[in-house]
Parts: C-alpha cells; sequence; structure tokens
C-alpha cells in the first residue's frame, strides 16, 4: 500500500514539474494586416508582453508596386525592453512568401518609447502581413 502511494505521489510531482516546465509563454504579438480589405487584427496571445508592449497605430502603403507595412509599438514600462520582431508577407492563398528570408530581428524600446517598424513586400504578390513580436529574453537570445 505504501508502494502505491509512493508511486502515486513520484507520478504527480513529476506531471506537475513536467507542466510547469511546459507553460514557458514563448508567445508574443501578432498584427496582421490585410492589405486589400484594410483590416487590422491585433492578437496579444502573451500576458507578460501583453502588458509591456503596446501597438499604437498601423499603417500601410505602396512602394515601386510592393507593400509596405508601419507598425508602431510602444513600451508600456519604464525600463528598456528588448524584443525580437519578424514581419511575413503572404499571398492571396494565405501561403507565405519566401519564409526562409525573415528571420527575428532585434528591437529595444526604451521606457514609455515608441518605436516604428516598417516590413516591404519582397513580391508583388503579397496581399497581406503579419508582424510577430516576442519577448528575448523567452526566446533564449
Amino acid at each position: 500500500m505504501n508502494k502505491v502511494k509512493g508511486l502515486l505521489a513520484a507520478v504527480a510531482l513529476t506531471a506537475g514539474l513536467s507542466t510547469l516546465v511546459g507553460c514557458m509563454e514563448t508567445a508574443g504579438t501578432v498584427v496582421t494586416t490585410d492589405h486589400a480589405t484594410g483590416s487590422t487584427l491585433v492578437l496579444e496571445d502573451s500576458t507578460r508582453l501583453r502588458d509591456q508592449v503596446q501597438v499604437l497605430r498601423v499603417n500601410y502603403d505602396e512602394i515601386n508596386g510592393l507593400k509596405r507595412v508601419h507598425v508602431t509599438l510602444a513600451s508600456t514600462k519604464h525600463k528598456q525592453l528588448r524584443v525580437q520582431y519578424r514581419i511575413a508577407w503572404f499571398d492571396a492563398n494565405g501561403m507565405e512568401l519566401d519564409p526562409d528570408s525573415k528571420t527575428y530581428r532585434d528591437l529595444i524600446l526604451e521606457g514609455r518609447d515608441a518605436v516604428t517598424v516598417t516590413g516591404v513586400a519582397n513580391s508583388a504578390a503579397a496581399v497581406s502581413s503579419k508582424l510577430r513580436v516576442r519577448d528575448a529574453a523567452v526566446a533564449g537570445y
């Protein structure tokens, strides 16, 4: 009987630790802009990042026949914040255009400061963009 209780306690402890380790939040803020309809959707998947970074404005235009997006991010904290961002472009079918060329870039937001990040599509077939922002510390960089 004591062996069964000990085994159950060990299983419960292992499951609890696995859950805690697996709960590290790597999600971030996602800003999706449809350049054809003009709609913008902001998803804040990280409770930690939601309290630190705010999306102030989303503008878009065209330059030399290519779509361009400008997203203004602001720090809501008084301390310096290090995040990473990536802007991906999608065609009318929702397929990402040239995903291998778009890596995350570092961005430092000073306390209570706002910064505008800009992305230009690498193809005239692009109709929508998606900005992903993640916490650099959680991402491990």
